[in-house]
């Protein structure tokens, strides 16, 4: 039998942008990485494994001198292995700062481009910046989600969800426009509850009259946000006049995390 969540299409925040554990699709990228990382360096990733070796993992030459086998999976292992997610990035930090040593400037750039397209594939709340690894969703962001969810607008709840549900890497084709367009339509649901206004746009201007004052720099900051989903190059809530700006999983991300916050902006500024 169907469960709850299955019957409802319920989603959590939490399930869709992965954050503080490494997943299967995820791990399985990085060691696609690896792989094509070893076929670039050839002869100089054995290095770069034996000072993985040393250095990282703090282990005895001898034993990596005095077996072949551990001249090209020490690193894979650690990966495959049971070690805490965050030690698994420390270890990513480490043959990052290993390859600015031994690689041009430009192979190392397409190599930590190519991770970080599989991170954001992925919606991994983590991306590569020069040699560190830097969190780009935090807690916070995936609590504010969780709780616009809870709003008491059912057509606020409904919106989320599916812009949640377009967003899954766990679909086999995610809806980058899709889950904007939901994100944003969540923000128009709660904005027509509390004015009555036909419109996104129109309702924003009436929000003041009904005793909801917003300063004006955040009104015309969302206002943007807005003109963003109307532009016909995004296709995302008009005919798409071209193809040459599609949305990622980063504008989704973005846009479903700020209008989560401003639905529960709104939320408070109405209590007061």
């Amino acid at each position: 039998m169907a469960t709850f969540s299955e019957r409802y299409g319920y989603t959590k925040a939490s399930d869709v942008i992965i954050r503080e554990k490494i997943t299967e699709p995820i791990k399985n990228s990085i060691l696609n990485w690896l792989h094509y990382l070893e076929e670039s360096l050839k002869e100089k990733y054995y290095q770069l494994e034996k000072n993985a070796w040393i250095f990282f993992l703090d282990r005895d030459i001898t034993k990596y001198e005095n077996s072949y086998n551990y001249r090209t999976i020490v690193i894979r292992n650690e990966i495959n292995n049971e070690l805490q997610w965050f030690k698994k990035l420390n270890l990513i930090e480490f043959i990052l700062v290993e390859m600015n040593k031994i690689m041009e400037s430009k192979n190392y750039n397409d190599s930590v481009k190519f991770l970080n397209f599989e991170f954001e594939r992925h919606n991994f709340a983590y991306r590569i910046v020069g040699d560190k690894i830097e969190e780009i969703t935090t807690e916070v962001e995936i609590e504010s989600i969780e709780t616009a969810l809870k709003n008491p607008n059912n057509s606020v709840h409904i919106h989320l969800q599916a812009a949640l549900k377009f967003l899954s890497v766990a679909q086999e084709n995610p809806d980058y426009r899709n889950s904007i367009k939901e994100s944003i339509s969540a923000v128009e649901a709660c904005c027509r509850e509390k004015t009555g206004e036909s419109t996104l746009g129109k309702a924003l201007s009436k929000l003041e009259s009904k005793g909801i004052i917003l300063p004006n720099v955040l009104k015309k900051a969302f206002e943007l946000q807005y003109n963003y989903t109307n532009d016909k190059t995004t296709g995302i809530r008009h005919a798409l006049m071209d193809d040459k700006n599609p949305p990622s999983s980063a504008e989704a991300i973005y846009m479903l995390v700020s209008c989560s916050a401003f639905i529960n902006y709104l939320v408070q500024k109405s209590q007061i």
